[in-house]
């Protein structure tokens, strides 16, 4: 064993033992897949997340050694989290649904600080003379493609990727290094066939034929990424999600029945479905105090209070009208207030008032 692969092997070890179940290699080179990228952002599916687009993070995602110029390898990591509890057609009236991911402490704070940990490891295992430049998940890296080109798994139709055995419910992460390691064999095999459940099943057909979204119609997007009024033909479509939605990966095949695996994140610490008459009475302290750890806050409370309006609009939910109206007075938030006026008047409607 040369001393490379000695330190690669130190490496996975430590990786594994931090609760990456999946580790690869990938040359730090330009992909294919940038191309498809570029032509998804300037077609406008991006829909509000301008930082897709900046000129900067383009430049950054089409070449790594844009972030670190000695770059030689790129560690792909994936880590998993636990699956939904609840089948598609559980409900709980007066409750909105959380997708699976968010229902922990925010996966960003324990990632990072495990990627520190592995790059601490890292520096020893090589005598400190080495660069290192981590990520998870908002950093200027085309993360999927290269887990790709480092053999983790491949692009499902529903956009995230499949890791063959397992499934998709893994947050991914990446380490940009100058070493020169042995790189993996990248997956190639295509694990979803004519498989069409996650774009059959998506609610607001989001998913395109070209194992693409078109974000503005996603409901992750809409009620975390998207900061203003949700559109009036996608209220409805949303149903009981008020915060992110799993739909594509509970009908994906691959997530029916996975290996029980160990979650670095921990035990959750937010119910599967939360009462959404508690959350329009929040003040920013106790939304703060409750969610400020979690990935709820990057929705924002006024964020959160829109998308309760909703779903509370969606299961014509009558004992909220009370909690709705004073909302509507007193948020002046525009978003929050359409989405109060709307679920006000889907209520009005349903009780058979004009």
């Amino acid at each position: 064993m040369t001393e490379i692969q000695a330190v690669w092997q130190e490496i996975k070890t430590e990786a594994n033992r931090l609760g990456f179940n999946h580790i690869g290699a990938a040359p730090a080179l330009p992909l294919g897949h940038f191309k498809a990228f570029q032509e998804w952002v300037h077609a406008g599916r991006h829909a509000g997340m301008s930082y897709l687009a900046r000129g900067d993070t383009l430049r950054k995602r089409q070449d790594p050694r844009e972030i670190l110029e000695t770059c030689r390898s790129i560690i792909c990591l994936a880590m998993p989290y636990a699956q939904p509890e609840a089948d598609l057609e559980t409900s709980q009236p007066g409750c909105g649904r959380i997708s699976s991911y968010a229902r922990t402490v925010d996966y960003h704070q324990v990632i990072w600080e495990k990627l520190a940990q592995l790059e601490d490891a890292i520096r020893a295992a090589c005598g400190g003379s080495v660069h290192l430049k981590s990520y998870v998940d908002t950093g200027p890296v085309l993360e999927r493609s290269y887990a790709m080109q480092a053999g983790l798994g491949t692009a499902g139709k529903h956009t995230c990727l499949l890791i063959q055995g397992t499934g998709s419910y893994f947050f991914l992460a990446e380490i940009l290094t100058d070493l020169d390691l042995p790189l993996d064999e990248p997956f190639t095999r295509d694990l979803c066939g004519t498989c069409q459940r996650c774009i059959e099943a998506c609610p607001t057909g989001c998913i395109r034929a070209d194992r693409t979204l078109e974000a503005a119609r996603c409901i992750s997007y809409l009620t975390i990424e998207n900061k203003g009024i949700i559109p009036g033909d996608l209220k409805e479509e949303i149903g009981s999600w008020v915060f992110g939605c799993d739909v594509c990966q509970v009908v994906c095949p691959h997530n029916a029945s996975t290996p029980e695996q160990r979650l670095p994140l921990g035990e959750p610490l937010i119910p599967e479905f939360i009462d959404l008459i508690t959350l329009l009475q929040m003040d920013e302290e106790t939304f703060s105090r409750r969610f400020g750890h979690t990935p709820l806050a990057r929705a924002s409370r006024h964020g959160m209070i829109r998308n309760a309006a909703v779903v509370l609009g969606n299961q014509r939910c009558s004992e909220a009208l009370s909690a709705l109206k004073v909302a509507l007075v007193h948020e002046k938030n525009p978003a929050v207030q359409d989405a109060c006026r709307w679920a006000i008047a889907q209520i009005a409607r349903s009780e058979g008032n004009p």
